[in-house]
């Protein structure tokens, strides 16, 4: 499987989004979803640095490893990371 990146779905930030936690351009999406997933967030900024690059969204990093759907809509999706099974509701 080819490495993604963060980015590789960077955006401008679009609303206040706080600087901790963070990730990299360079980090891995999967580590990036572990982040927002751990903290109960749907964005995370996206940071080198002391510089802030943009942000990255929850629903647009589960697209990139092929969990598609809106996350607003009803019903659980699910993912693997590290042999766990995370729902997402």
């Amino acid at each position: 499987m080819k490495r993604l990146s963060v980015k590789a779905i960077i955006i401008p930030i679009q609303e206040e989004v706080g600087l901790k936690p963070s990730v990299g351009p360079e980090d891995r999406i999967m580590e990036a979803l572990e982040v927002m997933l751990k903290n109960d967030l749907k964005r995370v900024a996206v940071t080198r640095g002391k510089e802030v690059l943009g942000m990255i969204t929850l629903e647009d990093a589960l697209k990139q490893v092929g969990l598609e759907g809106n996350l607003n809509s009803k019903g659980r999706r699910g993912v693997v990371m590290q042999r766990r099974r995370i729902i997402v509701e």
